[in-house]
This record gives C-alpha cells, sequence and structure tokens, in this order.
C-alpha cells in the first residue's frame, strides 16, 4: 500500500538513548550516515522475519483486489537481487560511537518483464520492495514473502506517484524458477488466467 506505517523500532532505540543520557546526565550525538545498498548474502526464505508493521486494507490473497490496486500487473522473472538499502544511524555515548540501523529498509531487484498483464511495465527496469536484509537478520512486511533470484511471478506493483518512475512491488504469485515461462505448457492458461482477474478487477480499492 502506498501509504505505510513506519516501525518504531528506531524511534523507540533513540528515544531510550536519550532517556538514559537524560536519567544519567550524560552526553549524546547522534549522527545518521549516508544511505546505500547492501549486498544480500543469502536467500531470503532462510533468514529469520521480524516484520514490518504494515497495515494491509485488503487480504493480500485477493487477486482482483491487488490487480485494481495495481498499477502493473505482469510476468516477470526476478534477474537479481542487487541489494537492500537502509540508513545507518549511530550514537556517540561516553566517547564511543555505537550502530543503530533504520528499521525501513527497500529491497532493489532487476526484473525481466516477460509478459504485461495491466499497464506496460519496462522490459527491464529496477523493482522496489519494502524490506529486506538487515545485519540483524531479515525484516520484511507481514503476510508477504520476499521475491527470490532466479524465480518467476506474476507482480502486481505501484508507482510511488511522484512522477519519478520509480515502481514499488505490492504483492505477487510465485509461478516458478526462471526457466518457467519459457518451459512450461501452463503459460498461456496462467494468461489466461490473469487477463480474466484483471477484466474483474476491484478498483474500489484505489487511493489515487
Amino acid at each position: 500500500m502506498k501509504k505505510r506505517i513506519k516501525t518504531v523500532l528506531t524511534v523507540f532505540l533513540v528515544s531510550a538513548v536519550i532517556a538514559l543520557t537524560v536519567i544519567t546526565g550524560g552526553y549524546i550525538k547522534i549522527r545518521v550516515m549516508e544511505s546505500k545498498l547492501h549486498p544480500v548474502t543469502e536467500p531470503f526464505s532462510s533468514m529469520k522475519v521480524v516484520p514490518m508493521c504494515v497495515d494491509y486494507i485488503f487480504p493480500l490473497s485477493d487477486t482482483e483486489k491487488s490487480i485494481g490496486w495495481s498499477d502493473y500487473t505482469f510476468i516477470g522473472t526476478v534477474e537479481e537481487v542487487l541489494g537492500t538499502e537502509y540508513n545507518e544511524l549511530e550514537y556517540l555515548w561516553n566517547e564511543h560511537w555505537f550502530g543503530l540501523y533504520d528499521s525501513d529498509p527497500i529491497t532493489h531487484y532487476r526484473i525481466k518483464v516477460k509478459h504485461n498483464i495491466k499497464g506496460k511495465a519496462p522490459e527491464e527496469f529496477t523493482m522496489l520492495c519494502w524490506g529486506g536484509q538487515q545485519p540483524n537478520g531479515m525484516l520484511s512486511d507481514m503476510n508477504r514473502a520476499m521475491p527470490e533470484k532466479d524465480t518467476t511471478y506474476v507482480f502486481m506493483c505501484t508507482d510511488s506517484g511522484e512522477n519519478d518512475s520509480k515502481i514499488y512491488f505490492h504483492t505477487s504469485r510465485y509461478l516458478g524458477d526462471k526457466k518457467w515461462y519459457e518451459s512450461s505448457g501452463n503459460r498461456d492458461e496462467i494468461i489466461r488466467q490473469y487477463e480474466e482477474y484483471y477484466k474483474n478487477q476491484d478498483l474500489s480499492v484505489r487511493i489515487d
């Protein structure tokens, strides 16, 4: 959903440090490091999940609502997981710097579009997905699996609404490994099925 409820983990940690400083009469300094992409070192499915606090207005399993919400629905493959972007925070305590991590990461994917169903997504583009790997493990939206490298999905995505050409992952339906689209005899049936969902999309969920 375009309006997200950001997790309170970072706010809580920083507030706790400030409160400790006030109580003990100590001195504190906080700095925000430049946001950058960090490599993803293992499959998301093998990482510990720390749910993000996300308020969905309808079940993600409702395909007609998910397509209605989306700006783009397409069959595509994950060519590469480019990395997870997040801010690094540090605070000074007793003359030592300690690290914190922004709890609202964004994972960047290189996506190759095989067949557009709704809208016209670029043939190849960088898809942004809330959630991803942080030093303490994976942080992911509740009730939504992170796409994996070398896999094929029906993707439902939205644009940022900021006229900046950014496309954000909403949800997906897993189809198979990267070669699925080229080799599966069920390809035409999947396309037919999702084009039918598109005809019956529920546009009442859109917030434009």
